[in-house]
Order: C-alpha cells, then sequence, then structure tokens
C-alpha cells in the first residue's frame, strides 16, 4: 500500500542500500557485506492519516494533500547518509515553494551527528565531502543549482 513508499538509493562501492519514507518518517539502511538491516524511526513517530483508494490490484494509500512530507533524498557518501528532510506539506508547497529545508547527516547506525537548516527550499542533493560541498536544486520558479558549504569544523571533526 506503499505506506513506507518513498526513496531509494545505494552506494555500489559501500554496499550501502537505503530507503526513505516520504510520507512516514522512516529510514531503512541495509548493508549488504553484513546483510544487517537499520531502521531509523523519526523525527516523527506516527503514520500519518490515509485513505485506502482504487480496489483489488489497484489498491494505494492516498495521503491528504496538507499531510506533511518526510524524506526527501537521501545521498550515501563515504562515511555518512545526507537525508533531506521535509516537514511541509504539498499544500505549503503550492502555496510558499517550500519543500525541504533541513539535513540530517547520519551515521550508518542511524545516529545523527548534524543537522543543517538550510536558507533556501530544495528538492534534491548532492553531497561531495572531499569539497566540503552540498549540492541542490531549488524549488524557486526559476530552478537552479544552490551550492551550500559544509561547516569546515564538522568536515575536520569527521577526517
Amino acid at each position: 500500500l506503499m505506506i513506507n513508499g518513498g526513496w531509494f538509493t545505494s552506494n555500489h562501492d559501500q554496499n550501502i542500500f537505503v530507503k526513505a519514507g516520504a510520507y512516514r518518517d522512516r529510514i531503512e539502511i541495509f548493508e549488504y557485506d553484513t546483510k544487517s538491516f537499520t531502521i531509523i524511526d523519526g523525527p516523527r513517530l506516527e503514520i500519518p492519516p490515509f485513505n485506502i483508494k482504487g480496489s483489488g490490484k489497484n489498491r494505494m494509500a492516498a495521503f491528504p494533500i496538507e499531510t506533511k512530507y518526510g524524506h526527501r533524498d537521501i545521498s550515501i557518501q563515504d562515511r555518512y547518509i545526507y537525508d533531506l528532510y521535509s516537514g511541509f506539506s504539498e499544500l505549503d508547497y503550492r502555496k510558499d515553494g517550500d519543500l525541504a529545508k533541513t539535513i540530517y547527516v547520519l551515521t550508518r547506525k542511524g545516529d545523527v551527528t548534524a543537522k543543517f537548516n538550510l536558507d533556501k527550499s530544495v528538492k534534491s542533493i548532492a553531497v561531495d565531502e572531499s569539497k566540503g560541498k552540498i549540492y541542490a536544486i531549488s524549488t524557486d520558479e526559476e530552478t537552479g543549482i544552490i551550492v551550500f558549504d559544509i561547516p569546515k569544523k564538522l568536515l575536520s571533526n569527521w577526517g
């Protein structure tokens, strides 16, 4: 029923696969080498309200337009997982253009090591830890690429 549906990405060099919920705040990390799963729930712990639409094999979970999105994108790097988190609804996006302004930096065990509050709304990210940069696609009417610096203090702590 897609209650846990969302984004799926991998880092083949690290043999890590991550699924992040679009509506439910759940991240599932699978490490192929150890055949282990790590499941992270939050920051919201509840399952958002939904209705079941369709019938038979065409049934799906339909979320109200005011339901806030959870995770919007994931970037898996050598040491950390970068989670673009929303907390905005489709209604917010249509009204103000706000989709996601928060990035959580997680270990593979799900521990939050940093949180970035962005000054611009974005819809996807790519991370280059070696350059200390987060590249993002803006949600502005004139969609473009925004570059954010990863604070040097955090980079030095990660070395």
